[in-house]
């Protein structure tokens, strides 16, 4: 039984937590791109150009489902009364700007429409990105606020490499390895900087609003930000093969083993601490976050090795694997841990754990046929057969388990509209029949 106090709650203190579904509903879209790119192997769709879409499904699953929800989640724990409006225009035009991408992309590529929803998307970022560094200032100095601090440095520092194209385009450089360094540093610094760093920092402040002294201390919080700079060096060994380069790269493949080495050994002992303040799916989230981020620092230890860096470059298969293993399998699952202890996801609810369950077999599974794939070329073997279609059917159930999701966010939202009803209803008939 709802009380009406709760009733009322529910619907009056929604805070940000439907932009979270907003943002959620963006990696439906992107996932179900996903899913026509790879089926282009297997029918021919008309008018539809494979470029082109590729560029809305990457910018819609960064910047609408990543950069989103990280901000949603930073921002709510700071949302207050007199803030809540600003951080909704802000958000809004966020998801105007997702939205252009997402419809320009397909019809220009990258054109003056499409180029112009980036630099609106990067410029609000800038001002979300102020907010969220104000709104964090409560959080616990040298944990999860340093952790913050350091995101929103790396997410303002990564920017660089976008705002340095349009000078090196004027230089005529367009094709040299300055364009993709710049690039790459993006990316680099998104991945590696901007969206682990927020998602540590996430995790952390949760498990310090529920007893944790030091979630992660400060020597590990450092060894994460020395190996996230030095492994920039793996993008430039990649065309510059100096030894220097490539032992550079090696130090900070190292020291993110030991940060990661460290972080698990941090989350294992709060799991113990703490296993009862969170939901056994929110656990498993965090735990496959680790686990993926750990994946993928052993990945960019291999690929320090000179030969197998060549590998990696050639076969398009292991680049794709290794985005997308950052993305679903690292900081998506943080993030869905995040929905879980807040009680935005209800875990015993089935749609839950259908959802959750889809998405990450989906990831699994398309995760091993993209660098089974992959390996398969490396020694020589050819194309797996089925392989597109193998590609395709592993790809599906991650846009259905995003879309269990969002009818479980959608139908919790309609219950609790209901009680809200009902308790308004009361409200108007009590005072008509004192007695009662």
């Amino acid at each position: 039984m709802i009380s009406e106090h709760t009733a009322t709650d529910g619907i009056a203190h929604h805070g940000l937590r439907p932009w979270f579904i907003v943002a959620l509903f963006n990696l439906c879209i992107a996932s179900i791109i996903g899913c026509v790119l790879r089926s282009i192997y297997i029918v021919e769709i008309p008018h539809v150009n494979f470029k082109p879409l590729l560029h809305a499904h990457s910018h819609v699953a960064m910047l609408g489902w990543i950069f989103m929800a990280l901000m949603v989640f930073l921002l709510e724990d700071a949302d207050r009364a007199d803030k809540r409006k600003g951080h909704r225009l802000l958000l809004l035009i966020v998801q105007v700007a997702v939205v252009g991408m997402l419809v320009s992309f397909p019809v220009q590529s990258y054109g003056p429409v499409s180029i112009a929803f980036t630099t609106l998307h990067m410029l609000i970022s800038y001002v979300l990105a102020v907010f969220a560094w104000k709104g964090t200032r409560h959080w616990v100095p040298g944990g999860s606020r340093r952790l913050v601090r350091i995101a929103i440095w790396m997410m303002v520092l990564s920017t660089v490499g976008v705002w340095s194209i349009g000078p090196l385009l004027a230089s005529g450089l367009f094709g040299t390895e300055w364009y993709y360094w710049s690039i790459q540093f993006f990316l680099h610094f998104q991945f590696n900087g901007w969206f682990w760093f927020a998602a540590l920092a996430l995790w952390s402040r949760w498990a310090e609003t529920h007893g944790a002294d030091e979630p992660l201390d400060p020597f590990t919080i450092r060894l994460w930000l020395i190996s996230a700079v030095l492994t920039f060096a793996l993008a430039i060994a990649w065309s510059e093969r100096h030894w220097y380069i490539v032992a550079i790269n090696s130090v900070g493949v190292l020291l993110q083993l030991w940060a990661g080495w460290r972080t698990a050994n941090s989350i294992r002992r709060m799991q113990v601490k703490l296993h009862d303040k969170a939901p056994l799916w929110a656990w498993r989230c965090v735990t496959y976050a680790l686990i993926g981020m750990g994946l993928k620092v052993l990945m960019q230890a291999a690929v320090s090795v000179p030969q197998m860096a060549d590998m990696a470059l050639t076969i398009r298969n292991y680049v794709i694997g290794f985005i997308h293993l950052n993305m679903l399998g690292a900081i998506s699952m943080m993030l869905f841990a995040m929905a879980l202890v807040r009680g935005w996801f209800v875990s015993t609810d089935r749609l839950v754990r259908i959802g959750l369950s889809l998405f990450t077999s989906g990831v699994l599974l398309s995760e091993a046929a993209l660098f089974l794939q992959g390996t398969f070329f490396w020694i020589g073997w050819g194309m797996i057969p089925g392989y597109y279609w193998i590609q395709f059917l592993t790809s599906v159930p991650i846009p259905l388990g995003v879309i269990a999701l969002l009818v479980h966010l959608a139908l919790k939202r309609r219950r609790t509209a209901d009680a809200l009803a009902a308790a308004r209803l009361r409200r108007a008939i009590l005072p008509l029949h004192p007695s009662r």
